[in-house]
């Protein structure tokens, strides 16, 4: 299935993309630099260990897209610096509930075209939309839609590298089922990890990742304390270079979506990432995932049926596998990083180029 254009598409919108190797991008001017603005490089917590994948990940691909672009990762701990420097593009990640996750002044620190990476906190989109910035880049096709009545807008969603895919299993991280993310509650509501998760503690389950300790899920749990026990299953935190190398081991990856992202279809980087293993991902019901990447996952509307469909594809390991091949080419097809940043140049380069028809009239007035 083809990627669906929102109804009412703002003429603002730029979702077309250059599959790699079409065209060899033109080399950019001596000194151009890139910033990218992000909190993950302030935090080493894993509540923000998907951005710390996709700055890596945009960085190197950035670099290829603007050939001879200087590309730095900076933080709001370098406001300072960075007011001193010249950008030409910067794109913030910087789109929390509030401070120091909001840096909505950043424009006024830059002298070169600034973008906003929206990715989750869809309830928060009338407040990015007031943001001074030059324009979006989303992952959901619907908040797409709505920025782009503001402001130039790119549909740009997560991927993964061009050469990424399966590896050896490793014997550390065999598992029937794993779930890897944060237990981190400041952008998950408890009931949302609980009903999309606890289904899988009656099978072989690893959990990795951070905050999955008794104490710190006791207050999530006075209904039923004897049930707070994500610490039995959690293996702690994975190396950042082992993501697919968990995947690859796994029969089963379990993944869900925080309840703004399942609403605005922002599909997470962990659906592309164990998909491009050729894993057989369980994943919620994020708006258009299943009409994009139906045939290669399996969707579950959590609780008992997660339980049954785990039963199920353990049991039938040659449909897990033919389902996770599909998974595997749709993402190579569709969702790699190189096919994608050709959008985040083409909107770089169309607003430059209507800032500086801007210039020019107010120059001849």
């Amino acid at each position: 299935m083809g990627h669906r254009t929102p109804p009412h598409a703002s003429r603002n919108l730029v979702a077309t993309p250059v599959s790699s190797g079409d065209v060899t991008p033109a080399r950019v001017s001596s000194g151009f630099r890139i910033v990218l603005f992000s909190p993950g490089l302030e935090d080493t917590g894993a509540m923000i260990w998907g951005e710390k994948i996709a700055v890596r990940s945009e960085a190197k691909y950035l670099a290829r897209e603007f050939p001879g672009a200087e590309v730095l990762a900076l933080g709001r701990n370098d406001l300072a610096m960075l007011a001193t420097m010249h950008v030409d593009l910067l794109i913030s990640y910087y789109t929390g509930p509030r401070p120091p996750w909001r840096v909505d002044d950043i424009a006024d620190y830059v002298d070169g075209i600034t973008l906003l990476k929206v990715v989750n906190h869809g309830e928060l989109l009338d407040d990015f939309a007031r943001v001074p910035v030059d324009g979006y880049i989303t992952n959901s096709k619907r908040a797409a839609d709505l920025l782009g009545r503001r402001r130039p807008t790119a549909w740009v969603p997560l991927a993964v590298e061009d050469d990424y895919g399966p590896v050896e299993p490793d014997e550390r991280y065999r598992a029937d089922v794993v779930f890897l993310g944060s237990g981190g509650r400041g952008n998950k509501r408890p009931a949302t990890t609980r009903h999309y998760l606890e289904p899988a503690k009656r099978f072989d389950f690893a959990l990795w990742g951070s905050w999955w300790d008794r104490d710190y899920w006791a207050t999530a749990y006075t209904d039923d304390p004897d049930a707070n026990e994500w610490h039995r299953f959690c293996r702690g935190p994975l190396p950042l270079d082992d993501i697919a190398r968990l995947y690859s081991s796994a029969k089963i990856v379990l993944g869900y979506h925080e309840d703004s992202q399942r609403e605005w279809g922002m599909w997470n980087n962990r659906v592309f990432e164990a998909l491009g293993c050729g894993a057989l991902l369980i994943c919620d019901d994020a708006a258009g995932l299943e009409d994009e990447l139906g045939d290669g996952l399996v969707i579950t509307s959590g609780g008992e049926e997660t339980a049954q469909l785990i039963a199920y594809y353990l049991a039938h390991p040659d449909e897990r596998r033919r389902i996770g091949a599909i998974g595997r080419r749709l993402v190579q097809e569709r969702y790699t990083y190189g096919r994608w940043m050709p959008a985040v140049r083409a909107l770089y380069e169309r607003l430059r180029d209507e800032r500086a028809q801007g210039s020019g009239q107010r120059a001849r007035g």
